[in-house]
């Protein structure tokens, strides 16, 4: 009896251990297969051309080329069935060409070309990557790089790298703060992020001005060090697993989420500066805790054109209201290291629109960017400044001056076409228009109306003002 008894335990014991690995395995199996497909849905593999595409497994990356997994990850639609089916994809964007190659890729810094094997056609490509394509002074200061595809012996190789290659240029209208974040810095960081810093730069027109100062910022997003496409003193043939030869961009100093691997926004991005440049503070509401510490506001000054006339005045009023003013020189502007410390603990930023209004990528989260905006600069300003401040997690005041605060209304008297007629103007073209609202343009603030403007950013930042609002 005692016997069968033990005998009836060992089944049911076997049954339910039986019963145990066989769920087991239903379960790894369903959540695998719930993995490729993601896998093959991923990022906009719904929307194919506004139609449903029937899935194939042998259309599933293998787990075993991770190279090719996040490559994959920047292309949709069309070119995505071709990188599947080849492994090289040519993207034609907006704004810039992009090439995508997840076989190997040899570079020649000598001959300024790309070697690309396959068994396959020859095809030659020129690209020059730098996001804005379609601006032929910008694209006169970008080197040309050919790329040939197909069934051509590359050349051998001097150097190998066992992570792929990201290749764009640090020329065009690298000078300009504005072009430097919106045309390099911003779309190196969508192009490469999801990579995880694991990329090298291949960097065409290399300025090392340029380079250094960014340093902090491409070493979060690449922990190698940066190659100059054109050396050649130890060799000349790079070769690399995969690249990106090109630079994706969304639009100015702003993401699309929904256009980036890794669904990254502004914020993000801003983050990585954070990190890079060691800024403590990220959000505004970490400076309340010093409420006897009267709030920081940024004047970014011009010295040329577009110059705030009556800037003592309008310093003596942000005193008077119970900000602590710092006016920002070109000198510290110049040095990003130390300025983006300033910005970094800055609530409010003013400046009239210009590039030194980039520098509110730096604010932190809450901070308030007032632009001040000249005669006939609106749509630009909001464009370039105003509609990327909101996208960054800042509040954005716009301080629109009058005709008679402009010093070309002074200049050639209030009948004159460009006080009078702004769109005669502007119907004369860019260059002309530019003239008269861009260089030789400034402004004296009406001190009243301006007041308003800062009383409502001393709300926004949630402190109180030293004297009594305006009415």
């Amino acid at each position: 009896m005692e016997e069968s008894k033990t005998k009836r335990l060992i089944c049911s014991s076997s049954f339910l251990i039986s019963l145990l690995i066989f769920h087991a395995l239903v379960y790894s199996t369903i959540f695998f297969q719930i993995d490729e497909w993601k896998a093959v849905f991923s990022n906009s593999d719904h929307n194919l051309g506004g139609t449903v595409r029937n899935v194939n497994v042998k259309n599933v990356v293998p787990k075993k080329d991770p190279l090719k997994i996040m490559l994959r990850r920047l292309v949709t639609g069309q070119q995505r069935i071709q990188f599947e089916d080849t492994g090289f994809a040519r993207l034609s964007e907006l704004n810039s060409d992009i090439y995508i190659s997840s076989k190997e890729v040899r570079f020649d810094t000598k001959a300024s070309t790309i070697y690309i094997y396959s068994d396959q056609e020859l095809q030659k490509y020129k690209v020059q990557p730098y996001p804005l394509k379609n601006d032929a002074v910008a694209m006169k200061m970008v080197k040309t790089i050919e790329i040939h595809h197909g069934n051509i012996p590359p050349p051998p190789c001097d150097f190998k790298h066992d992570v792929p290659a990201v290749v764009f240029s640090s020329g065009g209208f690298a000078g300009n703060i504005f072009h430097e974040f919106n045309d390099i810095i911003i779309p190196v960081f969508i192009t490469s992020r999801h990579f995880r810093s694991k990329v090298k730069f291949m960097i065409t027109d290399y300025q090392l001005w340029c380079i250094n100062k960014y340093r902090r910022v491409l070493n979060e997003l690449s922990k190698y060090e940066f190659i100059n496409a054109a050396e050649t003193t130890n060799g000349t043939i790079h070769c690399f697993p995969g690249a990106i030869v090109g630079l994706k961009y969304h639009d100015n100093l702003a993401i699309n989420t929904s256009d980036t691997p890794g669904a990254y926004s502004m914020l993000e991005f801003r983050d990585v500066l954070r990190r890079s440049f060691d800024l403590k503070i990220r959000d505004v509401s970490q400076m309340l805790n010093h409420q006897f510490e009267k709030p920081q506001l940024l004047i970014v000054s011009r010295t040329r054109t577009r110059t705030i006339v009556n800037q003592n005045e309008v310093v003596r009023m942000m005193e008077e209201i119970g900000f602590r003013v710092f006016i920002a020189t070109n000198d510290l502007m110049t040095n990003l290291n130390e300025f983006s410390r300033v910005i970094g603990s800055s609530s409010v930023m003013v400046g009239v629109h210009g590039a030194g209004l980039t520098n509110e990528i730096f604010l932190p989260n809450g901070a308030v960017m007032i632009q001040v905006l000249p005669l006939e600069l609106d749509w630009v300003a909001n464009a370039y400044y105003g509609g990327p401040a909101k996208g960054m997690g800042l509040h954005y005041l716009e301080y629109k001056i009058e005709p008679q605060e402009s010093t070309l209304y002074d200049l050639y008297g209030p009948d004159h076409p460009a006080i009078k007629d702004p769109e005669s103007i502007k119907a004369l073209g860019y260059r002309k228009s530019r003239v008269y609202y861009l260089d030789q343009q400034n402004v004296t603030i009406n001190m009243e109306r301006f007041r308003k403007t800062l009383f409502e950013a001393m709300r926004i930042i949630g402190r109180s003002a030293t004297i009594d609002a305006p009415n």
